[in-house]
């Protein structure tokens, strides 16, 4: 006796069309939501343009099965124009995966000819991050390879120390030296091992680990104060590739006040607005080494956000 096995539903056993022929949807599932869609024009009181929007109403919901009272339905919204066609499937599929065209970090493993390395990387999704990974290891390695993991890095900000490192800085500063385009006394101060204004490389580490740059996870207090407005006080999480923590730190304040200038400099297009400029200050309330191999860089992984 030969066993009947039972049918599993897949993707692969689904039968979806689009269709303009009541008979065809009877007894199928709304597979995509069907929508009615027109556009309104208004004035913008504040510009006096007019500003167009799109507007929608739902007509059909996804997973909706379409019995004899909902095809009659149907056959008036497609008699009065409100509705052309309608895709269904034999399946009823009523969850829904979720676009999102932000870009945000991955941590990454990959064994590389049996040796593991961790990337860090922007993505959109988990599925994004895996062909922005597999595009870069087979441009930039030698053999064969597999993903092991790819893992969110939430409510993080990654920031890259372009600044160079110390022995470049120091030989700009001899050579500005002599050619007269800085002082005696600014040339000492700019040299001196215990002068670290205007040398952001300086740290307090080892010597034999200075100028090595790592991948530090910053938990930062930021406060920000304003004379009238009083403190306001938020935490933030950083990973910063540089050399130190304290370096780490000095970027990270630099970073949220460009950001906050950013700001200040749209909000001058709107007069209408109030914008508070904070004086900031972030304090490291947690800091630890992450063992990240490469940074894939964001203008890399910005060509499949593009797509």
């Amino acid at each position: 006796m030969v066993s009947k096995i039972n049918s599993v539903e897949t993707r692969k056993s689904e039968i979806r069309y689009v269709t303009s022929d009541p008979k065809r949807m009877l007894g199928k599932w709304v597979a995509r939501r069907a929508l009615k869609t027109w556009v309104e024009n208004f004035k913008d009181e504040s510009t006096g343009d007019i500003v167009s929007i799109e507007r929608n109403d739902i007509l059909l919901e996804r997973g909706t099965y379409i019995s004899q009272d909902v095809l009659t339905s149907i056959n008036f919204m497609m008699q009065e124009g409100s509705l052309k066609e309608v895709e269904v499937s034999n399946q009823n599929r009523q969850g829904m995966l979720l676009e999102n065209h932000s870009m945000y970090p991955y941590k990454a493993v990959a064994k590389i000819n049996d040796k593991r390395e961790t990337f860090l990387l922007y993505a959109t999704s988990i599925a994004n991050a895996l062909v922005i990974l597999v595009d870069y290891i087979e441009l930039n390695y030698k053999g064969g390879f597999e993903i092991t993991d790819i893992k969110a890095m939430d409510y993080c900000v990654v920031l890259v120390d372009k600044l160079k490192p110390a022995e470049n800085y120091k030989y700009e500063i001899d050579v500005a030296y002599l050619k007269g385009d800085i002082s005696m006394e600014n040339f000492v101060e700019a040299t001196c091992d215990n002068i670290t204004d205007g040398n952001p490389d300086a740290d307090n580490s080892d010597d034999e680990n200075k100028g090595t740059k790592k991948f530090y996870q910053i938990g930062a207090h930021v406060i920000m104060h304003d004379d009238k407005e009083g403190d306001l006080e938020e935490d933030h999480t950083f990973i910063v590739h540089t050399v130190s923590a304290v370096r780490a730190n000095m970027l990270i304040e630099k970073w949220l006040r460009d950001n906050q200038e950013k700001r200040y400099q749209e909000s001058l297009k709107h007069p209408e607005r109030t914008f508070v400029k904070y004086q900031i200050n972030s304090f490291i309330e947690e800091s630890k080494i992450l063992s990240i191999g490469c940074f894939i860089p964001v203008n890399f992984s910005g060509v499949y956000n593009d797509d």
